[in-house]
């Protein structure tokens, strides 16, 4: 298990990282840390999920990339709802 951490390269914890920063933004969110309304939950959330895409351009997984360019339409689109409102 530990040689399996031990080979990552950049693109695993790129990914990682993303998964990380997408699961805290939604845990900042169900705690009220933060609002949903907030410009930062979207940034974050469309932080994360490039990262995720990035790795699977190295260990593609359709399913994956699907949910990512998801994810990526909700974040910028709801990034785009702020400045409009704004």
């Amino acid at each position: 298990m530990l040689d399996n951490f031990l080979n990552f390269k950049f693109f695993d914890w790129l990914g990682i990282m993303g998964s990380l920063l997408i699961a805290g933004a939604y845990y900042g969110v169900s705690n009220e840390y933060f609002s949903p309304k907030n410009l930062l939950y979207h940034l974050i959330n469309l932080i994360g999920s490039f990262s995720i895409l990035i790795s699977l351009y190295y260990k593609p997984n359709p399913g994956a990339i699907i949910i990512e360019l998801l994810w990526i339409f909700i974040a910028i689109s709801s990034i785009y709802k702020y400045f409009l409102k704004g």
